[in-house]
């Protein structure tokens, strides 16, 4: 397990004002080589309502066309975006996602959801894939059961666990794992390499659905292609970076009505505690 300090947890603002720092970084570097991303997710909500951070939130939800994203990845193996950054992909050794993140290896995280010391990495950008679906929205629902199928298949031999507030969904999210379980024999990463293979897959031809298949948020991410045709700039924390041209139709079919603030109660942040490593352990 790594150590850490002896200073206090990193608090949430500090935990904002380093991703921001991360996706300064990001940015100068995709510019560099020519990399389209675009701000998604909670981030993207962040940037039309807040004009920054949900004020509770504590991470940045990024999207890279399929080809960008294997281009990134590729690239930082050989250019990391700073000395202190590193990318973790599907597959790498007891990385337990199927999404690329940009991690600050200065950091070390403690997620609730992992039980494994090895998992563990620092404070991190999450970077999807936007891949290439068939334009048929029912068509591509055989591929999304499928991939989150493999993620709970992947997530029981990981040993990561899910710590729901109501009784009646945690109870049932144990006997869903403890079903998988006979079923979960092939080592999580060789499952989420699995995911990520299949979902670089063009399905169709002609016009296409973009969407999120390889960490899918229930049945809601397909999106128009023309909502990510082009990439304007939006403020987010007196900065300005892409966001999707068609951030409206992205953020009502993933929210609703994403402009009415959630009452306290119904808040979603990601529960994890933050620390500066040691010196000898970065």
């Amino acid at each position: 397990m790594p150590s850490v300090d002896t200073r206090p947890e990193i608090s949430l603002k500090e935990v904002q004002a380093l991703e921001l720092e991360m996706l300064k970084a990001l940015d100068t570097y995709c510019r560099k080589h020519r990399i389209t991303y675009c701000l998604c997710g909670g981030t993207l909500l962040g940037a039309v309502r807040h004009k920054g951070f949900i004020p509770w939130d504590d991470d940045v939800d990024l999207f890279m066309p399929r080809e960008d994203y294997e281009r990134f990845h590729a690239l930082t193996l050989q250019e990391p975006v700073a000395p202190h950054l590193r990318t973790l992909y599907p597959g790498d050794a007891h990385y337990p996602y199927a999404i690329m993140k940009l991690v600050d290896d200065r950091t070390v995280v403690y997620e609730r959801n992992i039980t494994d010391d090895r998992q563990r990495a620092g404070i991190s950008l999450d970077v999807f894939p936007l891949d290439k679906m068939y334009s048929a929205r029912w068509q591509n629902l055989p591929a999304l059961a499928l991939a989150k199928l493999r993620i709970q298949l992947a997530k029981v031999n990981a040993k990561m666990v899910r710590l729901d507030r109501d009784r009646r969904k945690r109870a049932m999210r144990t006997l869903i794992m403890a079903l998988l379980k006979p079923f979960s024999l092939r080592p999580y990463e060789k499952q989420l390499t699995r995911i990520d293979r299949s979902a670089r897959k063009v399905r169709g031809k002609g016009k296409h659905m973009l969407g999120n298949l390889v960490w899918p948020n229930r049945w809601h991410d397909l999106f128009p292609e023309e909502a990510f045709s082009s990439y304007p700039e939006m403020e987010f924390e007196g900065e300005k970076f892409p966001v999707p041209v068609g951030y409206e139709i992205y953020l009502t079919n993933l929210y609703g009505d994403y402009r009415q603030i959630p009452k306290e109660e119904d808040r979603v942040a990601h529960s994890f505690r933050a620390y500066w490593k040691k010196p000898l352990d970065c």
